[in-house]
């Protein structure tokens, strides 16, 4: 069990000498934006409310940790069903010498060894920034801190071990569903979006106008209040951290986590039995369908099929389209708070400038995902070359289909905008033009990336490593700042800055466009017939 315990570990936080070093940096490059993110946002709210309210360090950090403890209880739900209800490795642990129980047994520790991971990472860094941000970093701090690491996941994972019950027959029920799932991640996924613009905006108020809106601190007020309470399990932490009636919250913490650790895996160990059985032998709630033989055309049942792929893929289904769904409702906020920010440092009339830049953003973030149009097909990949369609014309219907969901999310964006009035109509069609060219080159840049690093190999724990998708982002956004950075600066430098700022813009989407289209068309072929399984 011990040697299982560790092989699985190491499948998750090991090195594996098969990944490129240049796949390793990438992700560590995202890893460290997405971080410096948070923390600008904790520093941010930390720092404004500390100025703003009468309240102590202690119950200011219960916002952050309760979020925290709210974000790991999700984190650990998810893992306790993709390892102990749904795990990709069944058939293979099913032959290994071990008990169903061990099996369990062991999935249980590398879960809250993987939480207390994530605990360490999370924390740490929040409340060094917090304490940085409110000036209450002592050596007690510090040992405080370090000890809420180590309790922090032991109520997330007790109740992640009944909260995974539910939710995986909740989830089985709706896999005939998908477009209420979808529409339940686009709530969430726009929930939240809505609450980081909300944050964002309380931020950018206070630093450039230096005031609140009427009511906005009497709404901290309350909420503090009530997350510093005993009725929030992140109030017993806070007592650790701080050292404020310790035994209490220590004892708390620990009793509690163990009656739900104790009753959730009394009831997890059947739940996995039953299902890991269904599983193993052949249900676990999959419907079969008839389909009689069509006569669609190869461009047609090329298309059709890829759009199927997508629906039939989760992380595609959630996240692609997804957010391209979600673009327009994210593009009006994110437009609101670009101009409101933009007009406080620049001047006013930069609307066109914000939406250029919130728009190439989020068309950035639509066709990142073109990146893995061959990894998609995974062990499957080998049928499109014996399918009797020219490999370059394959492509390009593929590519076709991101294009086409990219032209909806920006025609409803551009809609959205132009209704408010918040572009002029000039403007909207030098957006159009822009955000077509800009989204065909993303996806011909994202098929050829692709084609350089293919990915059709799952990992060992039948996951797929698609860095590509981190590539393409990095490299949208990149072009989205110089478009942004374009149209909101020029309009301020020249006289007829306007002008030049429509035509630099639409000149770098037509270049950027033609090159990659010119790069895919003389290279596809060679490429797609170098790839081997």
């Amino acid at each position: 069990m011990r040697d299982f315990i560790r092989l699985q570990l190491k499948l998750k936080w090991g090195f594996n000498r098969n990944n490129s070093k240049n796949n390793a940096i990438m992700t560590a490059i995202a890893a460290f934006f997405a971080v410096a993110i948070i923390l600008a946002l904790v520093w941010g709210l930390s720092f404004v409310l500390n100025q703003s309210l009468q309240v102590t360090a202690k119950v200011l950090s219960g916002l952050f940790v309760t979020i925290l403890m709210i974000g790991l209880t999700v984190v650990a739900t998810g893992m306790q069903i993709n390892r102990l209800y749904r795990p990709g490795d069944l058939h293979i642990t099913a032959r290994f010498p071990l008990s169903p129980f061990k099996v369990f047994v062991s999935y249980l520790i590398i879960n809250y060894i993987d939480l207390t991971i994530y605990s360490v990472i999370l924390l740490v860094p929040v409340m060094m920034v917090f304490g940085w941000a409110v000036h209450c970093i002592t050596f007690v701090y510090v040992l405080g801190v370090l000890l809420g690491a180590i309790l922090l996941p032991l109520l997330p994972f007790g109740l992640s071990v009944l909260i995974a019950i539910p939710v995986v027959y909740a989830t089985t029920f709706l896999e005939r569903y998908n477009i209420v799932r979808l529409i339940l991640f686009i709530v969430f996924l726009v929930g939240c979006f809505l609450l980081y613009d909300y944050i964002l905006t309380i931020l950018a108020s206070f630093f450039i106008h230096r005031n609140w809106e009427t009511g906005t601190l009497e709404i901290w007020d309350k909420l503090l209040a009530g997350l510093d309470s005993y009725y929030n399990p992140a109030y017993y932490l806070g007592n650790v951290m701080f050292f404020e009636r310790f035994w209490i919250g220590f004892g708390s913490l620990i009793g509690a986590s163990i009656v739900l650790m104790a009753i959730g895996i009394a009831l997890a160990k059947v739940t996995c039995d039953k299902l890991r059985r269904k599983a193993l032998e052949g249900g676990f709630g999959a419907y079969q369908k008839r389909t009689a033989i069509d006569g669609y055309g190869s461009a047609r049942a090329i298309f059709r099929f890829s759009f199927k792929k997508i629906l039939q893929d989760k992380a595609y289904f959630y996240f692609y389209l997804g957010v391209a769904i979600s673009t327009p409702v994210m593009v009006f906020f994110c437009d609101r708070l670009v101009g409101m920010v933009g007009e406080a440092q620049i001047g006013s009339g930069i609307n066109f400038g914000a939406a250029m830049l919130t728009l190439s953003v989020f068309m950035a973030m639509i066709s990142s995902f073109s990146a893995s149009i061959l990894s998609v097909d995974g062990k499957a990949f080998y049928i499109s070359k014996l399918v009797p369609v020219p490999y370059r014309k394959q492509l390009a219907i593929k590519g076709l289909l991101y294009i086409a969901v990219g032209i909806v999310a920006l025609a409803i964006s551009t809609i959205v905008m132009g209704s408010l009035s918040f572009v002029n109509a000039a403007e909207i069609a030098v957006l159009v033009v822009t955000q077509l060219l800009f989204t065909v080159g993303l996806v011909f840049n994202g098929i050829n990336l692709n084609l350089s690093n293919p990915n059709l190999k799952p990992k060992a724990n039948g996951e797929v490593e698609e860095i590509n998708i981190t590539y393409m982002l990095l490299i949208g956004f990149a072009i989205a700042a110089v478009l942004g950075a374009t149209t909101l600066i020029f309009p301020r430098l020249l006289e007829s800055g306007a002008a030049w700022a429509y035509g630099i813009s639409v000149g770098i989407a037509i270049v950027y466009a033609t090159v990659n289209m010119l790069v895919f068309w003389f290279t596809a072929e060679k490429m797609y017939r170098k790839i081997e399984m």
